[in-house]
């Protein structure tokens, strides 16, 4: 379950960055962090700590429990799959 949350994660993080049409650039800019973090964060290679969620979500216009929330819809729609 934890490697299917942090992939998950990665997904919600990476179609909310495009919706608001922003480069993994553009989101490591807004956020203080780096290029390629961004992208291993998106890919599930990486789980965000606490710090790094409440920066990306400023990042995006975005409250952290929204990108959670998010997260949490997916997995339960894989559980009842």
């Amino acid at each position: 379950m934890r490697d299917e949350t942090i992939e998950l994660f990665g997904k919600v993080l990476q179609e909310t960055r495009k919706q608001l049409s922003m480069t993994q650039a553009e989101l490591a800019f807004a956020s203080n962090l780096g290029r390629p973090y961004i992208s291993q964060l998106e890919n599930g290679k990486l789980a965000p700590s606490l710090l790094t969620l409440f920066s990306l979500a400023e990042a995006l216009n975005e409250a952290p429990s929204t990108l959670l929330r998010r997260v949490e819809l997916r997995l339960s729609q894989r559980q009842q799959k």
